[in-house]
Formats: structure tokens, sequence, C-alpha cells
């Protein structure tokens, strides 16, 4: 059964961006640290990016994610040769040459999980961001779980990601793998 799950890395103090963004650092002064675990954690952390990523059919994100994200996406998207559908979450036309049936622009996120889920075939579906994007999902219902990826780094500032909740959601934790750059912690969403 096809399941919507949130992935993000975030800062131990709760940052999903470091502060001073701007549009040359889109995550922020030094905010790319987050990342690092992805492409450096040796055999294990390689073995656990596979694993994260061998089961998803579709992507979802929002529109800030979208454009921060511009100039290191081609026309595959974010899962580069995978070449998995991306849902963009936005009212504005997608820049023309995002026109290859890898990215689609939907209205809502209740539209996106919809469309993203039938495209995934049976596979899962990637939440990857921003911060609103996951609130309003998880608000809505629609998020099934959350995995965190903490980086041992004190941002200070930047983009909070439980800053402001509708309400308490009871989780219930599944995983939790320690990796040299992160510890990975995954939870069920207790509906």
């Amino acid at each position: 059964m096809t399941k919507v799950a949130f992935n993000i890395s975030m800062s131990l103090d709760g940052f999903i961006t470091a502060g001073n963004q701007t549009r040359e650092e889109p995550l922020g002064k030094n905010g790319e640290f987050l990342h690092e675990w992805f492409f450096s954690s040796g055999a294990e952390g390689d073995a656990y990016v596979q694993r994260l990523t061998s089961n998803i059919g579709a992507v979802i994100c929002g529109r800030k994610c979208y454009d921060d994200s511009i100039p290191y996406w081609d026309e595959n998207g974010p899962t580069g040769a995978l070449r998995l559908p991306l849902f963009v979450v936005t009212h504005r036309p997608l820049l023309a040459s995002h026109s290859t049936g890898i990215y689609h622009a939907v209205r809502t996120i209740p539209d996106a999980v919809k469309q993203a889920t039938s495209a995934a075939r049976d596979k899962d579906v990637s939440l990857m961001g921003g911060a609103d994007i996951f609130r309003q999902a998880l608000a809505g219902g629609l998020v099934d779980e959350i995995e965190l990826h903490i980086v041992p780094v004190l941002f200070g500032a930047g983009t909070r990601l439980f800053d402001t909740l509708p309400e308490q959601i009871k989780l219930e934790p599944t995983s939790m793998l320690e990796t040299p750059l992160a510890r990975h912690i995954a939870y069920r969403v207790v509906k």
C-alpha cells in the first residue's frame, strides 16, 4: 500500500534551513551541511540512502522548494536518472523547460497527494518540503510517516520545521539509525 512519507534533514535545534538565506544560498549560510549525510556517509550511510530511495515512486514539493532548487535540477527533476514524477504545489506555471513529463504543477496538497499516489504505482510518495507544505499536509491527515535526518549542527536561526502545528499529533517510532553525519529517526503518524 502506498504511503506518503515526509523526509527532511534538520539541525539539532529544529531548523531545516540556516539563517541568512539568499538566492545564491537558498538553504542559508552553510545550510548545505544538512545534506552532506546523503552524499558521503560511508558504506552504512550509502546502504541507508539506497533503502530510503528504492521504494519511492513519486515526489511532492512546494513552490519555494522548486524555485530554490531550479539551479540544481535538470529536466530529470530531483531524482536524476530515476526520472520520478515531481508534483509541485503552486498557482503559477512551472518553467517551460520543465515540460518533459517529470514536472507537474498542481494547485492543492490533496490534489498533489492524489496524483502522486496514482503515479507512484504502489510505491511510496516522498513529500520533500518545505516546512509549510509539510505542516499543511500533516494538518490535512495526508502524511503517513515522518523521517527526520537530524544533523549534528546548531544553526540558531533559519526555517523551523515544527514552528506552528494546528493540533497535537501522536507519533509512533518505527526505526532509528546512527550514521557518521546524521541520526535517522522514522515515525508513523497515528491516525
